[in-house]
């Protein structure tokens, strides 16, 4: 047999392996749910019960989501090359959800130091406040929705 046909076997994965996850995540999702009819204290300043509330949850929804990965796709049996591709992957997902979130709650505009006496914004996104139109003299401001 030659290094390019090695055969490689599929791993048997036992019927209570799958009850065992299946359980676990059945536990985690009334733990969701619970996280949102309880509620939570906070933490003082900006860790209110609500970001609390919503931390707990997200933390639950990564574990039932790497349980997922792990035991019914089949990555715990699997290569390391797999393993590196799998954990890129959801380095990369978790990237683009905080950058999306960042550019979520930024401000309409974000000026310029140099530029706030004349009123005008380095990036806009949108419509100066108050303004119903596109300002005459920009014509690269476009609606938002």
């Amino acid at each position: 047999m030659s290094a390019d046909t090695q055969s490689h076997e599929h791993h048997i994965v036992p019927v209570r392996t799958y009850f065992a996850t299946l359980i676990a995540l059945m536990v985690l999702m009334g733990l969701t749910v619970g996280v949102y009819f309880i509620d939570l204290p906070g933490l003082g300043g900006f860790l209110t019960g609500t970001v609390v509330n919503q931390t707990v949850a997200l933390i639950i929804a990564i574990i039932k989501a790497l349980l997922v990965i792990m035991i019914f796709m089949g990555v715990k049996w699997s290569t390391p090359l797999t393993k590196l591709w799998v954990a890129a992957g959801f380095v990369t997902f978790s990237l683009m959800f905080f950058i999306l979130v960042d550019y979520g709650t930024r401000r309409e505009y974000e000026p310029v130091p140099a530029w706030d006496k004349a009123g005008e914004s380095a990036t806009p996104r949108g419509f100066p406040p108050g303004s119903q139109s596109v300002p005459s003299n920009n014509i690269n401001l476009r609606p938002r929705g």
